[in-house]
């Protein structure tokens, strides 16, 4: 088949939308498949796709600029694997008599920013809500439209959240996010640093990640654990919670215990993980959390909050446990309980298979394969 893919967010971001297009680019072009994105830059790591450039954010030069690549291409089956609401709106019209598919990641007011009233949690989502209520407003008004033939998520919390837009249940498939396993034997699940652990959290930074409640989980396990290390790694994707989270240590005397990477490689990334006793993804909302699948591969120890697929991860694993969002105190406790016990020195094997059987790569790509062929014919 012919596939082209289109998206609206830059190839330049780490992670995220971009790592699932890199990954999905590859299992079809691996499986036979003829593919092209349209995005802002071809997309490193997704070479065997042909590229039409895609002006973001999306504006009037949108129906142009897909209509060329649809004209050129001429493919079987158009997959938006990411969009806004103006830009579906859009695209809805012009892929009319062309059969496809959108993936929802997440919809407004998720995991939308705002540079504001970061020490005050209700008052900042309820600012939030209002300011992001037209754009909240359009994706009911897209949901219930039934504008979009098939629509895809990867997680249930997100193929709930949609219910409650509007969305007809059978135009819903989840197609959950394939994990990867990490080198094999490269360290014993059973290993921590006494009252020195060390902690690892990896997301975007910015308050719907929740780093802040990890911050103030760690005032209290330092009491606990008087050697405790943390890391947070991640793309800076609001300056003013970087400004605050750096006070919010210094307030708490973190300074010692704490260290802030918002750009570090990918190699060095992989290395922190490596070392980590505990990975730690105090998230306040996700569509699904690739950095907390990663960090499953190598991490023995995992605390996550009920968001994305993240409690479909760690299900009979007793080496993570899954809190509440916006709870530090439950994040304390987590952790304390985790550094607690032992665990079997094939513990990170075990998961692996468990995790493997359950989110396999190759029933990601045959779902989206059967997307393709049914909506194609």
């Amino acid at each position: 088949m012919r596939i082209l893919i289109i998206s609206d967010v830059s190839s330049w971001m780490p992670g995220g939308v971009p790592a699932e297009t890199r990954e999905l680019i590859g299992g079809l072009t691996g499986r036979g498949h003829v593919v092209a994105l349209a995005s802002d830059a071809p997309l490193k790591g997704a070479e065997g796709a042909r590229h039409f450039p895609l002006t973001i954010p999306v504006s009037r030069l949108l129906v142009d600029e897909v209509e060329r690549a649809l004209r050129t291409f001429e493919p079987d089956f158009v997959h938006v694997v990411c969009m806004s609401s103006k830009g579906v709106i859009t695209l809805s019209s012009v892929l009319r008599s062309h059969p496809w598919a959108l993936t929802v990641h997440s919809v407004s007011p998720y995991e939308r920013k705002l540079p504001r009233w970061h020490d005050h949690e209700g008052l900042h989502y309820a600012a939030r809500y209002a300011r992001f209520f037209p754009h909240t407003m359009a994706w009911h008004g897209v949901c219930r439209s039934g504008r979009v033939p098939r629509v895809i998520v990867h997680s249930d919390f997100m193929r709930r959240v949609l219910a409650r837009y509007g969305c007809a249940s059978d135009r819903v498939t989840l197609v959950p996010l394939a994990f990867h396993a990490g080198p094999p034997d490269r360290r014993t699940s059973s290993s921590r640093e006494g009252n020195s652990p060390r902690l690892v959290t990896v997301g975007g930074i910015a308050h719907t990640k929740g780093q802040h409640d990890l911050i103030r989980a760690l005032a209290g396990l330092r009491r606990r654990f008087p050697g405790i290390q943390c890391q947070l790694i991640g793309e800076v994707r609001d300056e003013s919670y970087l400004r605050w989270i750096r006070s919010l240590v210094d307030e708490l005397g973190l300074q010692d215990c704490v260290s802030i990477t918002p750009s570090l490689g990918h190699e060095a990334k992989v290395e922190a993980l490596a070392r980590a006793d505990v990975y730690v993804q105090p998230s306040h909302e996700e569509g699904f959390c690739l950095s907390y699948a990663e960090a499953a591969a190598v991490v023995p120890r995992l605390v996550g909050t009920d968001t994305g697929a993240i409690a479909a991860m760690s299900k009979d694993d007793p080496g993570a446990i899954v809190v509440a969002p916006r709870r530090p105190a439950e994040i304390l406790d987590a952790v304390s309980r985790l550094l607690a016990i032992d665990l079997p020195r094939d513990h990170l094997k075990v998961r692996a298979e468990r995790l493997s059987a359950r989110f396999s790569a190759a029933a990601y790509l045959d779902a989206h394969e059967r997307i393709y062929a049914a909506r194609s014919r």
